[in-house]
């Protein structure tokens, strides 16, 4: 069954992630209240996509056969992942400087490459491969869980814990190093994506709660947008309690309202997890084009032309996209996502 209001939330969803990294292209000078505003709606937006992803396991786990799971991500995530991340790597080794942990420079190129792939520092969206992969890898576990549903009581504890650490609380109490990175992540994430899976398995409670309780978890959620962009280095991650939330009130909005209002651009939410792997390429060539012919490393920040950039980075994306799907036919999920 086909549902509108989930794959019109993925349209939602990654231009947040599109939104989140444009706004480092753009020089925000002493409007930082601006810029923290526009960076809790878009940033971490990734959250969306593991409530997503887990919604959708769920709901199509009724024919889940643990082979053919495994090699359908090998095709549709892995090896796209492998082949789009070849010019970041060759740039990355060459020419990009990519923060990577000390004593990086020193190791054999085979590894340096090795380190890449398995931590997605090679380009600013990659981390998301490595780190939903963790997730996959315990497909039948969440299966075996999802069946059982006792283990979902357990969430309000995975999401308070998820509030607290952020992504990189997982380094911060072990010491381990930014290698680890994806696996700070995943801990960080899993309990958003098992999150998408209790709504999903029981949808109907839980479209009749948002209804019941749509103004107090809306009041709540702009509540922990105010937090996240007016209290610095809180012990709480709001962008987390606020992505949560809007989580399950998108889902509701959407279902409402989204088959009208995304209609026409609905073939980005079709595109979403091949724009996630092309936009970042777009975003350093218009960065480095920018200062090859002005000297500047950024844009003069303003909302217009925040809102017109990220517009334009998901078009051009999108039409890339088109023409590769033209071109390569069936093989283009292989190569390009989608």
């Amino acid at each position: 069954m086909y549902l509108a209001n989930i794959h019109n939330f993925r349209t939602v969803a990654i231009l947040g992630i599109v939104g989140a990294h444009s706004l480092h292209n753009f020089d925000w000078g002493d409007r930082e209240i601006l810029f923290r505003s526009f960076d809790a709606l878009f940033n971490e937006s990734s959250i969306w996509f593991f409530f997503i992803a887990g919604f959708l396991f769920q709901y199509l786990s009724k024919n889940y056969n643990t082979k053919n799971y495994y090699i359908t991500k090998i095709k549709n995530v892995i090896t796209p992942y492998l082949i789009l991340s070849i010019p970041a790597i060759i740039g990355s080794l060459t020419f990009v400087d990519q923060e990577m942990p000390a004593g990086f420079e020193d190791k054999h190129i085979a590894m340096q490459v090795f380190l890449f792939l398995i931590t997605g520092k090679h380009l600013a969206p990659f981390w998301f491969v490595p780190t939903i992969s963790i997730i996959y890898v315990f497909a039948p576990v969440l299966i075996a869980a999802d069946r059982a549903k006792w283990p979902y009581y357990a969430l309000p504890v995975l999401l308070v814990m998820s509030a607290l650490l952020g992504r990189d609380g997982f380094l911060t109490i072990t010491q381990l190093g930014g290698y680890f990175s994806p696996i700070s992540k995943a801990i960080y994430l899993f309990s958003i994506y098992f999150f998408g899976m209790f709504c999903s398995q029981f949808r109907d409670q839980v479209a009749r709660l948002v209804v019941a309780w749509h103004w107090p978890l809306l009041a709540l959620a702009l509540a922990a947008f105010w937090a996240e962009v007016m209290i610095l280095d809180s012990p709480i991650e709001y962008i987390f309690v606020f992505k949560a939330i809007t989580a399950i009130l998108l889902v509701y909005y959407l279902d409402l309202y989204g088959k009208d209002m995304l209609a026409r651009v609905s073939y980005v939410g079709t595109a979403s997890f091949g724009i996630f792997f092309v936009h970042g390429y777009f975003l350093q060539v218009v960065k480095m084009g920018n200062y090859y012919f002005t000297g500047a490393e950024f844009f003069p920040a303003n909302v217009i032309s925040l809102l017109v950039f990220i517009t334009a980075i998901t078009a051009i994306s999108c039409l890339s996209l088109w023409i590769a799907q033209k071109v390569l036919g069936k093989n283009s999920r292989l190569v390009v996502g989608v």
